[in-house]
């Protein structure tokens, strides 16, 4: 069996602080703290302390933010509870995730198309609607200049997906909804952080009784090592700038080893751990086993499973090669030998598929 030297999927392991976290949070948080008993009580309090803490690292206001156990879930909950009505047209960019492009089909979908860089190709648009901001884009980490599309749509409630990056400095200074993923900061998956700021628009789109706004159906010990991961994501920002750095390095050597091979997206104007690349005469799935094999697991935008063999629509709406295509997404802690190993895995591989081809 080949060791595993590398991880460059999406997943990560948890933050070493978030997993011992979780483990205690088993002993203190498994009461409901919505009934009245001494551990409901304890609870409830655990709750509001992680509820404040991170409405501070997000630079929201605790009363603003709801907690979701199915972060995709938020996606529809953001744009759907903005939503008048089922002609209520939501315009979302043609690289817009999935679950955003399937909620706006609900409604009266309005498909924004992008340029090559993956920036949105618009004009000025005086419909009224919601406009489904994507903050950056988790196949490519292309960050979308939100200020100055927000101001193309001045009529548009503004509901944002930030699931890629917990950077609040990105999201635009008008905004009604938002929704977050735990998994960006290296916490647990299973917990989203829904943000209402437009409470008098914003309504709970689902079947519900009561006042509760979303689905009370998440785990608190989740929830509190989700917390511990952002307060440990927050206190060293300064390993942004290292990824950053190593992202360059990974893309000049294979900009400069491989011909036919296009890099998505200006790493200037993208997040800085997310390197999408694709190569002509190879398929994405076999570069895949190929690097597995060789100890680095990496995921494709193109499709990976026998029952979707449709390529990348975000490849495809930026006019860009769809196969071929491996992403590369560099986490802390990686270092600048791990990446020369995996520019070296990645360059041998292109050439004997290539070769065989």
């Amino acid at each position: 069996m080949v060791r595993v030297t590398g991880n460059f999927r999406k997943e990560s392991p948890l933050h070493p602080k978030a997993e011992a976290a979780l483990l205690a949070a088993f002993d203190a948080g498994w009461a409901d703290p919505r009934k009245l008993s001494s551990s409901s009580s304890k609870a409830h309090h655990i709750r509001q302390e992680a509820l404040e803490s991170i409405a501070h690292q997000l630079s929201l206001r605790s009363d603003e933010i709801e907690i979701l156990g199915e972060p995709l879930l938020g996606h529809y909950l953001s744009i759907a509870g903005l939503a008048t009505s089922p002609k209520t047209k939501i315009f979302y960019c043609a690289t817009s995730r999935s679950e955003v492009i399937a909620t706006a089909r609900s409604f009266d979908p309005v498909e924004l198309p992008v340029d090559i860089r993956g920036n949105l190709d618009i004009a000025q648009n005086s419909q009224p609607g919601v406009l489904a901001l994507q903050i950056a884009n988790g196949e490519t980490g292309i960050i979308t200049a939100t200020d100055e599309v927000v101001k193309l749509f001045p009529d548009c409630l503004i509901a944002c997906d930030a699931t890629t990056t917990p950077d609040a400095s990105l999201l635009p200074s008008r905004w009604d909804s938002a929704i977050f993923d735990s998994g960006s900061w290296a916490g647990p998956s299973g917990i989203g952080i829904l943000a209402i700021r437009n409470s008098k628009v914003w309504k709970n789109p689902l079947p519900h009784i009561g006042i509760s706004r979303v689905p009370q159906s998440y785990s608190l010990p989740l929830l509190l090592s989700s917390v511990v991961a952002l307060e440990a994501w927050k206190s060293d920002l300064s390993e942004d700038m290292r990824l950053r750095d190593l992202s360059a390095q990974l893309r000049l050597r294979i900009a400069s080893s491989v011909s036919d091979c296009d890099i998505a997206g200006e790493l200037d104007s993208s997040l800085g751990n997310i390197n999408s690349f694709s190569f002509l005469y190879c398929h994405g799935e076999e570069l895949l086993r190929e690097l597995s094999i060789r100890g680095f697991d990496l995921d494709s935008g193109s499709a990976c499973t026998s029952d979707d063999l449709a390529p990348s629509h975000v490849l495809a709406a930026m006019g860009i090669l769809t196969h071929g295509n491996i992403r590369v997404t560099i986490h802390r802690g990686t270092t600048s030998d791990e990446i020369e190993e995996l520019g070296t895995a990645i360059i041998e591989s292109v050439a004997q598929m290539r070769a065989r081809n």
